[in-house]
């Protein structure tokens, strides 16, 4: 989980705001892959998915 968010952090520092969504889009995708939901994802994460366009993580899933 440590790599998977410092190497996340790596790549929206250095990111053009092409970069930045499908950085972030990828993240998404991988953390789901490996944790099966966002319940646990780590504040500073939030911070970042919420200047970004993807708003996965406000709504309901049933």
């Amino acid at each position: 989980m440590e790599n998977m968010i410092a190497q996340f952090k790596h790549e929206v520092n250095n990111a053009t705001e092409e970069t930045f969504h499908s950085s972030v889009c990828s993240f998404l995708n991988l953390w789901n892959y490996e944790y099966g939901s966002f319940e646990h994802l780590p504040n500073e994460i939030h911070h970042l998915l919420h200047i970004s366009q993807y708003d996965i993580l406000t709504v309901d899933h049933e």
